[in-house]
């Protein structure tokens, strides 16, 4: 491609596979021995730190050595020093299965000492089914087959061939694999260093402004006012909603685990197929989305969305299972990094724009908008029109004009806002699906 960029970065390929029974009970194995070496180094740690501690307020000199470190290398130590003792059967699963769980042991612990999260708790049984194990560990034999160390070749259900021609040809490189237990299945997720010829960024002729929302998924509007895209919301979370709730009744009359009582066969027949149903919902909600972020990074030059605080809108407990239903900060990061891999660019206006509140045509703006308005109407210039696609053309239309003076100060909340600025593109996050996405969505 003439004027193309050659680049090399960060892909995930997810595939579902077919484990036979005992290949089953390994993989159980590899998670298990990954939550066991996270668990136990988590309480070693800690109970070093709560004796020094306790050592120093009676009064003793505690040196800084004293204190396990909590480094990926001092936590592989570690292992290396207890894992005898402390896992004798350690050898039954790859070695890198411990490996990654000093990684993420070590980002835990890090976290906590930014003071982005709190401090490490342990791993649950219930919760925690995935296992990472290093690219030497996992390789792919065919289009249709994949060895895992210590579990043998494993059977995919769709054909991995994008991937596996990566490989032959040498434009693809495994760094890590996760294998992982979800809605009933089993999965593994590859994230490749791939080879990727990365166009020009293309100049702005074909400009969107995009609306997001819940009745109207995407509301799409070009500079001139026209709409170009318009999805519906396909609710698939109260779609599911009653097969769920039937699910989650028989599932609870059954025998579940309690400390020191192990779940019955009916109840892990049951909530398998609780979690089959999540599972289905998850993949319906995340095609969607790829079909519409691939279509729109195609076939647009400059793609303006609103930089939405979600985190905050969850609070409205109203709306919150619609809000997470919708996945808006999924649809974006996904324009984040494809916009990069077709040469499109991605415009995130700011927090605060009133897109709703401000007339597309006069450019006035309202002091309040309910969200029972669905139209919108202007009291300065007469304008009526489609709440969505009045902020889809304000946004389409952000930064190039300027909100009047004298209305600058009324918020999308009503409160005072800083002046609109254009964000600065962070880097991009290229994790794709296995599948190529159609080109047209409700367009």
């Amino acid at each position: 491609m003439s004027g193309s960029l050659s680049a090399k970065i960060h892909q995930a390929y997810r595939y579902a596979i077919d484990p036979t029974p005992e290949q089953v009970a390994q993989l159980r194995s590899h998670v298990g021995g990954a939550r066991f070496a996270y668990n136990a180094l988590l309480s070693l740690v800690k109970e070093n730190w709560d004796e020094n501690r306790a050592r120093k307020e009676a009064g003793e000199e505690v040196a800084t050595a004293d204190y396990l470190g909590t480094s990926q290398l001092d936590l592989q130590r570690l292992w290396y020093a207890k894992r005898d003792e402390l896992a004798p059967w350690w050898g039954a699963n790859a070695s890198s299965t411990y490996n990654y769980a000093h990684v993420h042991l070590a980002r835990a612990f890090t976290n906590w000492k930014k003071g982005t999260t709190r401090f490490p708790t342990p791993r649950s049984r219930r919760t925690n089914h995935s296992s990472t194990l290093a690219g030497t560990a996992v390789r792919l034999v065919d289009s249709h087959h994949v060895r895992v160390s210590r579990v043998g070749e494993v059977k995919t259900y769709e054909s991995t061939r994008k991937l596996y021609r990566h490989l032959e040809r040498g434009t693809g490189r495994i760094l890590a694999a996760t294998i992982s237990e979800r809605g009933g299945r089993w999965w593994v997720s590859f994230s490749i260093e791939v080879e990727r010829q990365l166009p020009p960024t293309r100049s702005p002729e074909r400009v969107i402004g995009i609306d997001v929302g819940i009745t109207t998924l995407y509301t799409g509007v070009t500079p001139t006012g026209e709409p170009v895209l318009a999805v519906a919301n396909p609710r698939h979370l109260v779609v599911a909603q009653e097969r769920l709730a039937r699910a989650q009744r028989v599932a609870s009359r059954r025998q579940r685990p309690k400390k020191g009582v192990a779940p019955s066969k009916r109840w892990k027949r049951a909530n398998s197929r609780v979690q089959k149903i999540h599972g289905q919902v998850a993949n319906q909600r995340r095609n969607l989305i790829h079909e519409t972020t691939t279509m729109l990074a195609k076939n647009y030059d400059l793609i303006v969305v609103e930089d939405l605080n979600v985190t905050g809108m969850l609070k409205n407990h109203a709306l919150a299972r619609h809000i997470v239903d919708a996945s808006w900060g999924e649809f974006v990061r996904q324009l984040d990094y494809k916009t990069k891999w077709y040469g499109s660019t991605l415009v995130k206006a700011d927090t605060f724009f009133p897109s709703s509140k401000r007339c597309s045509r006069c450019g006035s703006v309202k002091a309040k908008l309910g969200l029972d308005e669905r139209e919108y109407h202007c009291e300065a210039c007469g304008l009526v029109m489609d709440r969505d696609l009045n902020a889809a053309t304000n946004l389409a239309g952000w930064p190039s004009k300027p909100t009047p003076a004298g209305t600058r100060s009324v918020a999308g909340r009503g409160g005072e806002v800083r002046p609109g600025r254009q964000n600065t593109d962070e880097p991009a996050h290229p994790a794709e699906a296995s599948t190529e996405a159609p080109t047209l969505v409700g367009v």
